[in-house]
């Protein structure tokens, strides 16, 4: 194992510059078989299960990484030596890391170590990659068996996350792959449904759709991860907020500030609320009138409120200040605090 440590080493190309990717990596696929340690006090780690750890290495030079429950993303660059099998490798800053997920101590050494890999060596099938310094090797084994069904990120029916969190600029392509028109882009931090995902030219693709609406795609799944709520949750599984609403299922009844017309003081109306957990909820407000008006929200936010075809189109809008929202829908006002939507 030494003697294959002080080769990969050997083969270091001069200089630290990052370099486009080229050569036999682009476009391939990893699964971590083992961590080489050149002390022998640690030896060899292997994952428990191999599928957790994986290493996909696109032409455009991005890479994605599955570590654990992280899916993270990074840039990689790789200048190929005489001898076809090696060369200089390094991988850019590591991008996406949840601390919704716990993580293994596996993980937490892959991420800690990932700027130091410097090199790569292609032998028996398998990819070598050294770190600076005599600090080991990574074995990886080709993902020829590509991406299995229970790999694919999960549905909000499967209990997969309701929303993702995009992590880096992001296009959203009209089909799943690079070569499908622009519809949009997103910056960091954007709120996506997650309308399912599914596997498309080596990589994950999702159907998505802003948070309160926007052009329906596909995005590469690989700059997504769980988006976080505001009480700190990740929400999986359906949203039954408005169906128990519907049901009269409330987890809490209690008198909000309400004003119905424009120019009227402000009262106080009896709520209803049903949560989905994660900010999801459906707030059921009973008018002076005798009706009711229904407010959703999603991740915290709220996002509309149910209008019948008798009323025609009326307005929807939102504000918040500190932790109480100011909503409008027509002419009617109603404030709702973060309580009310979160619980607690």
């Amino acid at each position: 194992m030494k003697r294959l440590l002080l080769a990969v080493v050997s083969m270091l190309v001069a200089g630290t510059a990052a370099a486009e990717p080229s050569g036999p990596l682009v476009d391939t696929q990893w699964r971590l078989v083992e961590f080489q340690s050149m002390d022998d006090a640690q030896g060899i780690t292997r994952p428990d299960e191999h599928a957790l750890y994986s290493l996909s290495l696109h032409g455009d030079g991005s890479a994605s990484l599955q570590l654990g429950c992280n899916r993270v993303t990074a840039s990689w660059s790789a200048q190929q030596a005489s001898d076809a099998t090696s060369g200089h490798f390094e991988l850019g800053a590591v991008e996406g890391v949840s601390a919704v997920c716990p993580p293994t101590s596996l993980e937490k050494q892959i991420l800690s170590q990932a700027g130091f890999i410097r090199s790569y060596l292609l032998k028996e099938g398998r990819l070598y990659m050294s770190l600076m310094a005599d600090g080991g090797i990574y074995a990886w084994a080709p993902n020829t068996g590509g991406w299995s069904a229970a790999d694919v990120p999960a549905a909000p029916e499967q209990g997969g996350p309701r929303n993702w969190e995009v992590m880096t600029t992001l296009n959203l392509r009209a089909q799943p792959n690079t070569s499908a028109p622009v519809l949009t882009q997103y910056a960091a931090g954007a709120l996506l449904d997650n309308l399912g995902c599914q596997q498309g030219l080596g990589r994950y693709w999702c159907d998505v759709q802003q948070l309160g609406g926007g052009p329906r795609g596909y995005v590469a799944a690989e700059y997504l991860r769980p988006a976080v709520s505001p009480d700190g949750s990740v929400a999986l599984g359906p949203d039954d907020s408005a169906l128990r609403a519907g049901q009269g299922e409330y987890d809490a009844t209690g008198m909000l500030p309400c004003g119905q017309h424009t120019g009227q003081p402000m009262g106080q109306c009896e709520f209803g609320v049903a949560r989905a957990g994660g900010g999801y909820a459906t707030v059921v407000i009973h008018k002076p009138d005798g009706r009711t008006r229904a407010i959703f929200f999603r991740m915290g936010i709220p996002i509309s409120a149910d209008v019948s075809e008798s009323e025609g189109y009326l307005k929807f809008g939102a504000t918040k200040e500190d932790d109480l929202h100011r909503i409008r829908v027509g002419s009617e006002r109603y404030e709702i605090p973060d309580a009310v939507v979160l619980g607690g």
